[in-house]
């Protein structure tokens, strides 16, 4: 049934299918990350967040000062 929803989408309606789904991690990711760190501020979410999808790390600690072995996901 999912396969035959998808093929019977247009290009556009699929890649919105896409950014919402995209949307809908992102914002579980945030609420897990909240529920586990209730006193962070935004900018500490975000690098929790963005932590969890930058593959090299290195990524986040030179412009963010966000050391993924120091201060976690």
């Amino acid at each position: 049934m999912i396969i035959e929803r998808y093929r019977a989408m247009t290009p556009t309606q699929r890649f919105q299918e896409t950014l919402d789904l995209n949307a809908f991690v992102t914002q579980t990711q945030i609420m897990a990350v909240r529920a586990n760190y209730p006193d962070a501020d935004a900018f500490e979410v975000n690098m929790r967040v963005a932590s969890r999808w930058v593959r090299n790390p290195e990524l986040l600690k030179a412009p963010f000062d966000w050391d993924i072995a120091e201060k976690g996901y």
